[in-house]
């Protein structure tokens, strides 16, 4: 329960920041590529290949390193693999928090921020989704359980009356 609560806080600060962004404009924008995302991409390659130990020392390197929307997107990208629900919208809010800044590094990021929020976005709703299954699964056990022991206990008392005569 303290963790479906905490999901929807989570998910009500994020809608909040959502509705701040400013409208679509109708041109479209096209920003020069820079060697930044590629190395962002290769982060991630490599942050996909360690355990969860690994990944928690390279959360703590993270943080000490100086303020800026690489390392946001970088600290987005660690906190997604963590496993963790709260850890993704944590990702996720530092990912809002590139799209809403305005400086030119932020600018050439927000592509591949788009891509990353629309991917834990749609990785939220896949945990969503199992812990729902997994809610209704273990109901649906309880269920067929309590029903064996109807069946049991009505076997026990067809064993214990009296035969009927032939």
């Amino acid at each position: 329960m303290k963790n479906k609560l905490l999901m929807l806080a989570c998910t009500v600060l994020l809608a909040a920041c959502a509705a701040q962004a400013p409208a679509p404009t109708s041109t479209v924008q096209l920003i020069q590529a820079s060697s930044n995302v590629d190395e962002l991409l290769a982060y991630n390659a490599q942050l996909r290949k360690m355990t969860p130990a690994e990944l928690g020392r390279e959360l703590q390197r993270i943080n000490t390193y100086p303020a800026g929307p690489a390392t946001n997107v970088r600290r987005a990208m660690a906190l997604s693999l963590t496993r963790d629900a709260i850890d993704l919208a944590k990702a996720e809010a530092q990912l809002w928090n590139v799209m809403a800044d305005r400086s030119v590094e932020a600018e050439k990021l927000k592509p591949l921020v788009q891509l990353l929020v629309g991917h834990y976005s749609d990785l939220r709703r896949v945990a969503d989704s199992a812990e729902k299954s997994s809610v209704q699964l273990k109901e649906a056990q309880r269920k067929v359980d309590q029903l064996n022991d109807k069946l049991e206990a009505l076997k026990n008392i067809e064993r214990t009356l009296p035969a009927s005569g032939k």
